[in-house]
């Protein structure tokens, strides 16, 4: 990522993953209700039914085909307090599959910028309510959490080359 530069008369391809999701519609609204984009961009919003981001064939077939210069990833496995309990581990591998793929695709179609935003579940463990800011991740982060800090790492060293 990095090499390729965006000719400043040439289109810009924002691809976003998570297209459907919370913020995915809001950064869609915002775009296309509220003039956010500017001349010459191009916005693509992804859903899960485009693509099967933790399938590396998929995920590398849908980059291919939209060449984005600039992601916004938003994608990821979600479920809920109570499925994120039930089913941590596929939780943090599945987000690990698709934040890996998401990641290599864009360094093979010469992506120029990957912003990724993720979240987890906030609520601690043992808790008193009403639960407030200062108790998010206390005592300890939780599993999907690790995979946040797992893209972090991954993100740094494609950075680096």
């Amino acid at each position: 990522m990095g090499d390729r530069t965006v000719d400043q008369n040439g289109p810009m391809r924002v691809l976003v993953t998570g297209g459907t999701g919370l913020v995915g519609r809001a950064i869609e609204h915002v775009v296309k209700e509220e003039g956010g984009a500017r001349e010459g961009e191009e916005w693509i919003f992804l859903s899960s039914k485009d693509a099967n981001l933790m399938d590396m064939g998929e995920t590398r077939a849908v980059f291919q085909k939209h060449q984005p210069t600039h992601i916004i990833h938003l994608a990821a496995m979600v479920g809920g307090l109570f499925k994120n309990m039930r089913a941590n581990l596929d939780f943090w591998r599945n987000n690990i599959y698709i934040n890996d793929n998401v990641l290599q695709a864009a360094h093979e179609v010469d992506a120029v910028r990957v912003v990724s935003c993720l979240s987890t579940c906030i609520f601690p463990d043992k808790t008193t309510y009403p639960i407030d800011e200062t108790m998010i991740c206390a005592p300890r982060c939780c599993d999907f959490s690790r995979s946040a800090v797992c893209i972090f790492l991954a993100v740094t060293q494609m950075a680096r080359g």
